[in-house]
């Protein structure tokens, strides 16, 4: 940023400070004033990264839909890789928020890609991190988990706290058991759930305890998979997490469905009918295959 002003670093270090200490909105007016000084010196490039740096805080606010039309023009301009990431970066954040994964994913690769470009170690793991979540969401497992992978390499040298290291351990565990590695991944969100156990973060648990009922049916430990579904269950009912709960009473079925446990089996069908109100063939249709095989427990 050779051509910045004093004001515009002064504006943007205060801005940061800002957002550091929580202080959305006043991030935000500073990172536009900021703005509004590189657009008065005439540097389209310092211009660009001042926006994208005020994309950050939109994207806290839950206010970033509206600049997505800015963020491609900036992504198919840039010249400098870090601003080309932070526009592909948040473009596929604002994609994952429409519900369009596919587009948040295409994007999530382009910034990846820019972030190899610009050699950016924080830049590096943020997109390896969110490129493997929507892989996931988008059932790519095999992607997603070498991204994941990535990610948890990067972790130490970037600082980042060990609730979030733990979720992606978790993340990349899931992953390996849908691509026929059952075994290591139940070890890494065992890793995982022991974390965060230790953190104290339990309304994280449900999902980890979902992930491993899911690895232990899949290693064919039924009484073990009940062990750790009911214990998802009983979190996501605490925390209310109807995805989770939804999610775990399949598991459970097919727990018990495959333990021969006709009453269990009768039991967690029941309570996942309240799901689907109008599906009048919903028990038929689960006792006629493992709804583990065609599941993305993540998506």
């Amino acid at each position: 940023m050779t051509g910045a002003s004093e004001r515009y670093l002064r504006l943007t270090q205060l801005a940061q400070r800002a957002f550091s200490h929580g202080r959305l909105e006043r991030a935000l007016s500073l990172f536009s004033t900021a703005e509004d000084e590189a657009k008065r010196l005439g540097d389209r490039e310092l211009t660009d990264r001042a926006f994208c740096n005020r994309c950050v805080v939109l994207l806290e606010l839950d206010r970033l839909d509206g600049a997505v039309g800015e963020l491609k023009t900036v992504l198919m301009r840039a010249r400098d890789p870090f601003t080309a990431w932070m526009a592909a970066y948040y473009t596929a954040q604002v994609y994952e928020a429409e519900g369009n994964i596919a587009r948040a994913l295409a994007y999530a690769r382009r910034a990846s890609e820019q972030a190899e470009s610009c050699g950016d170690r924080r830049a590096l793991f943020h997109s390896a991190n969110q490129h493997g979540v929507f892989a996931l969401k988008d059932s790519c497992f095999g992607e997603a988990a070498e991204r994941f992978q990535t990610a948890l390499e990067l972790a130490p040298e970037v600082e980042v706290d060990e609730l979030s290291i733990s979720i992606t351990r978790d993340n990349l565990g899931y992953c390996l058991m849908c691509v026929g590695r059952a075994p290591e991944g139940m070890a890494l969100s065992g890793d995982a759930a022991a974390a965060i156990e230790t953190i104290g973060a339990r309304q994280y648990l449900a999902e980890v305890y979902q992930d491993l009922c899911y690895g232990a049916l899949q290693l064919g430990r039924f009484d073990e998979a009940r062990e750790w579904g009911e214990k998802a269950l009983a979190l996501a009912h605490e925390y209310e997490c109807p995805s989770v709960s939804r999610n775990t009473l399949m598991l459970l079925a097919d727990a018990a469905m495959d333990a021969e446990d006709e009453g269990a089996s009768e039991s967690y069908l029941q309570a996942l009918s309240e799901y689907y109100p109008d599906f009048r063939g919903m028990k038929s249709f689960l006792r006629a295959f493992n709804v583990r095989d065609v599941i993305n427990l993540k998506a």
